[in-house]
């Protein structure tokens, strides 16, 4: 059984482009700064023969894993990659927590350093959980970064009750069981 997700590892296409897009814009710590590539990596990754990269990793304030940034030279790789949308197989977007009072200051900041945000941090609720407030982004690669402030567990129950009581049936609304840390 795992415990906790370790690292997701992403591949980039310029590092000196993405490092401070995660850094500066995300504030995420830059831990390890490493080349990759070595006679076993083809077996164990399945990429060409004579593929090297180089590889950064970085992590938020609560240190439970990781993001790996990697830009790969592989050799005949194509001229053009694209990052995945939604409705295609696979990751096509991250998703980072952001607190409530700093999600205005995040966008502000991604703004201030030319990244197009989709649009300004807007509220939705959504059924059965409540009210989040996030925005949306794309990094240096185009891949789409979700920013959100989720509510608080004693939110979530609230609203779960709340809506139960509006409803008049208490079979609608499942007890909340947290499986994320929130921001409260």
């Amino acid at each position: 059984m795992v415990s906790e997700i370790h690292h997701v590892a992403v591949s980039v296409t310029d590092l000196e482009k993405s490092i401070p897009f995660y850094r500066d814009g995300l504030g995420l710590r830059m831990t390890l700064d490493m080349r990759v590539g070595n006679e076993t990596m083809p077996a164990r990754l399945r990429v060409p023969p004579g593929t090297t990269g180089r590889a950064v990793y970085f992590q938020g304030p609560s240190r439970i894993g990781q993001l790996e940034l990697i830009q790969w030279d592989v050799p005949a790789a194509p001229a053009q990659w694209r990052p995945k949308r939604p409705g295609e197989p696979g990751v096509f977007s991250l998703s980072f927590q952001v607190g409530q009072d700093e999600i205005h200051e995040v966008y502000d900041r991604l703004m201030g350093m030319g990244v197009d945000c989709y649009q300004p941090p807007a509220a939705s609720v959504l059924d059965n959980y409540g009210e989040i407030t996030m925005f949306m982004c794309e990094d240096p690669d185009q891949i789409m970064i979700e920013f959100v402030s989720l509510p608080t567990v004693e939110q979530v129950r609230a609203f779960r009750a709340a809506a139960r009581e509006n409803a008049g049936d208490s079979s609608q609304a499942q007890e909340y069981k947290p499986s994320i840390r929130s921001n409260g």
